[in-house]
């Protein structure tokens, strides 16, 4: 997602560069996952797990086309090792945060609507 640029070259820039703030604080951690990774057991899916004043945790995923709460102890667990093992093949968060750097001094600036 951080090499498909958007139309709005000025937002696309904002967006990296807000990336790379955001990943200076102390409680956000970005894993980029680079594309030489390969397949994967979360593609196409995004996941989120949120953990209840009960204290238990609770997944969430959804792709595309459907999306599922699950609350089952073992599914929730078995997608945190999946989430686990994606996570393991991603950059380091200081490694990420070099890469939206890069990203971010190689992306396109606007035109210039000055002329000579």
């Amino acid at each position: 997602v951080l090499r498909n640029s958007m139309r709005d070259l000025a937002g696309w820039r904002g967006q990296l560069a807000y990336l790379a703030e955001v990943a200076e604080r102390r409680n956000i951690a970005i894993h980029v996952l680079p594309f030489g990774v390969g397949l994967h057991g979360l593609m196409d899916t995004a996941v989120t797990f949120l953990r209840l004043l009960d204290g238990r945790t609770v997944a969430y995923a959804e792709n595309d086309v459907h999306g599922e709460l699950f609350e089952e102890a073992s599914k929730v667990e078995g997608l945190h090792r999946t989430y686990d093992a994606v996570r393991d093949l991603a950059l380091s968060p200081a490694e990420s945060r070099t890469f939206i750097l890069r990203m971010l001094e190689e992306a396109p600036c606007e035109p210039s609507t000055l002329t000579a």
